[in-house]
């Protein structure tokens, strides 16, 4: 017996699925998702089980050695048999559709020609892992084992003044890891922020809510998020999800409600110093193309998996994530949400989700619009939240979960407006979450946007979309305040910096003189305080040079605001000197980059996109299958407009948004979207960065929904029979 399934696609290749039941259309967005993505699903499922060194040799076994370490392909497989069945059987159907595009006889995506790879079979748990590998790095490992560094070398001073305040500290106990430096060195950076925000029908021209925002990730090729739509007689749900995931975990909406998130930044990773002793060990090969296998060890304690270690000293880092500590049934969301008749409806279908925690927003048809934090937060002592702590002591256990009932929500504020962008959640009673949240200057940007709104439209959201002003930078302008330039063309500089708007413009020199100012104090005061370098020890060395800078360029504006002089510094220490030594090397930097002409100095010739093929990174063959476009791109790291860039690689546009969208309750034909790129992950495709342009210029193409302009505008039709076994 079988099934109908139609698959149409857009003048964007976006696949409108349709199909007779919800396992159908699950089938549908397997298949759909392969057409388009099958190598990126690829490249995820081998990463999430430790298996890329089989891809590319053994370049990639220190990154293979920690993921296995880490376990996400033996807890996906262990989640899987605990779901509902309803569940299961949405990832069955899935991964049938998957296969069935494997078994079409369509030509595969050209990287397996490259490296002569056969596509394996995809499977139920594969979904789970590659979800997993997509949070895993979202949250606090990095940042606690840099202040864990911090409070050995330099003590509890710096910390404390970078966070504004004193707190519960334990002394982080030794760990020599120079062996296991290298695994975190390899893997990527830790990457997620975002803007969302909602206005209720009482400020919008419609009398019905408008929800927007944006995800901001490291830009990929493929893009992270991948578009499509579903319908079956159970719903009718278009959105974003990731490849090789079914339905609309994180954007999108139903017939009744639209629900969006931004990254959480909440506290759900501990790290514990283990005596190597006391731990389970087992042994796993790797496989290794071109080179014979290597035996590793793997050892978990009762805390969590081991994941660094250094078996000359006995001692390594465990890992204890919400994720992987317990059974994680994140995925019986999934269809309560897709079904969901309001938003109340959808928060109570939250109750069981546990990662990743994110600030969830949502607006039904009938005018609510509520805020949520969702996800599973531990209960343990103040110590943990900071750095690495002892594994045998039980002072730092985890003590059960933060009840969802006593989470941050919201319903209907009496403003009208939602707005969450990485920011901490200020709302009365609000539990401990973290301390890695971010500056709050996107937020409060949002906030004065949508204030000024009495009949707001769809236009009006995306218009915010690109909102390039910075709040953070006149910080750094006063910075200069009585600094003294040696040169003519300096003093003219700098007198431009303090007469700037503050609008991160591609035009805009002062926004360029900012930038290389602001990267090279980063990179000055980091060395000077200790906060950077080889100088943190073996523990500070375990993540990546990159992530470290990133992480001083994060603390620098509150050292800089408090003008923090440490104690007994290592070398004389004064801001005015550090400011000047640091504007003097901007404008060498901009000059060696843009020219000798300051009048050529532009934002947006220096902060361009740069897609990187992830193949590429390892295999040398790669490099030459064809890229998108590099573009300029406006805005930084802390406007509403994301483009973030790394310290130390030339203020390239490196973390930027990755998805624009909003959804119009009013009239679901008025909501839009853009990613970067494309659809398609195939370079051959007319979809590969057929939006890319449009993203570039921050506007939004139509969200096809209603099924009458679906047929009117589609370019392709599919029929599709997934047969019953």
């Amino acid at each position: 017996m079988g099934a109908a399934i139609e698959i149409l696609r857009d003048e964007w290749g976006i696949a409108h699925v349709r199909a007779e039941s919800a396992p159908d259309a699950f089938f549908g967005q397997g298949f759909a998702c392969a057409a388009d993505r099958l190598w990126q699903m690829e490249h995820d499922r081998r990463r999430a089980s430790g298996r890329w060194s089989e891809v590319v040799g053994p370049i990639a076994l220190a990154r293979d050695t920690f993921l296995r370490r880490l376990g996400l392909a033996r807890s996906a497989e262990r989640d899987l048999a605990a779901l509902a069945p309803e569940t299961r059987a949405m990832l069955e159907a899935y991964a049938a559709g998957v296969n069935a595009w494997l078994a079409s006889g369509a030509p595969l995506p050209a990287e397996y020609g490259i490296t002569g790879l056969a596509a394996e079979p995809w499977q139920p748990w594969h979904s789970l892992a590659v979800y997993k590998l997509r949070h895993a790095f979202m949250g606090p490992l990095y940042r606690k084992l840099w202040r864990g560094a911090l409070v050995r070398e330099r003590g509890r001073e710096l910390l404390a003044a970078i966070f504004g305040r004193e707190e519960s500290l334990v002394d982080p106990p030794g760990a020599e890891l120079e062996a296991g430096a290298g695994a975190l060195a390899a893997l990527p950076d830790a990457d997620g922020a975002s803007n969302h925000w909602a206005l209720a029908g009482s400020r919008t021209a419609s009398g019905k809510p408008l929800v927007a925002g944006d995800p901001h990730r490291t830009l990929e090729l493929p893009n992270v998020y991948w578009q499509s739509h579903l319908a079956c007689p159970r719903f009718d749900a278009v959105g974003l999800a990731f490849a090789g995931v079914p339905g609309f975990p994180h954007f999108g909406h139903n017939a009744h409600v639209a629900w969006s998130i931004t990254h959480g930044m909440a506290d759900d990773q501990d790290l514990y110093v283990e005596s190597l002793g006391a731990a389970r060990v087992r042994r796993e090969t790797v496989a290794l193309r071109g080179a014979a296998p290597v035996e590793i060890e793997i050892a978990e304690t009762p805390r969590g998996p081991v994941v660094l270690a250094d078996e000359r000293h006995g001692t390594g880092i465990a890992v204890r994530w919400t994720a992987l500590a317990d059974l994680d049934p994140t995925f019986d969301c999934f269809l309560p949400m897709l079904e969901a008749r309001d938003a109340a409806e959808l928060d109570r279908a939250m109750r069981a989700w546990v990662t990743p925690c994110n600030n969830l927003i949502s607006a039904d048809v009938d005018g609510a619009i509520r805020y949520r934090f969702r996800g599973r937060v531990p209960l343990r002592a103040a110590a943990n939240r900071w750095t690495p702590v002892p594994g045998g002591d039980a002072a730092f256990a985890w003590q059960g979960w933060v009840p969802f009932d006593d989470m941050p929500a919201l319903e209907n504020p009496a403003s009208g407006l939602l707005v969450a962008a990485n920011d901490r959640p200020d709302l009365p009673g609000a539990p401990y979450l973290g301390v890695d949240f971010a500056n709050p200057s996107r937020a409060r940007r949002i906030r004065a946007r949508l204030e000024s709104l009495r009949s707001a439209t769809a236009g009006d959201m995306a218009a915010i979309h690109g909102d390039d002003l910075s709040l953070v930078a006149p910080l750094f302008v006063r910075a200069l305040d009585g600094a003294e330039p040696a040169s003519e063309r300096a003093r003219e500089a700098l007198a431009e910096l303090r007469g700037w708007d503050f609008r991160m413009g591609l035009e805009s020199r002062a926004a360029a003189l900012y930038m290389a100012f602001r990267e090279q104090l980063t990179l000055l005061a980091g060395e000077a305080l200790g906060l950077s370098g080889a100088s943190l020890g073996a523990l500070g060395d375990a993540a990546p040079a990159p992530e470290r800078l990133a992480l001083v360029f994060a603390a620098l504006p509150g050292l800089l605001r408090a003008r923090f002089v440490p104690k007994s510094p290592r070398s004389p220490f004064d801001w005015k000197s550090l400011c000047e030594q640091a504007f003097a090397r901007a404008l060498g930097f901009l000059e060696s980059r843009l020219g000798p002409k300051p009048a050529e100095w532009r934002w947006g010739r220096l902060h361009r996109t740069f897609s990187w093929h992830p193949l590429a990174v390892d295999w040398e063959e790669a490099r030459r299958v064809r890229l998108p476009a590099s573009v300029p791109m406006a805005g930084d790291g802390d406007t509403v407009l994301c483009g973030a860039s790394v310290p130390g690689f030339g203020l390239r546009a490196t973390l930027l948004s990755v998805a624009r969208y909003v959804f119009d309750l009013g009239d679901w034909e008025r909501s839009g979207w853009a990613v970067p790129h494309g659809v398609s992950g195939d370079p051959a495709s007319p979809h590969f960065a057929d939006q890319l342009l449009a993203w570039a210029e921050q506007r939004l193409l139509p969200m096809r929904y209603d099924w009458r302009a679906i047929e009117a505008h589609a370019q392709s039709r599919l029929r599709l029979t997934r047969r019953e076994r």
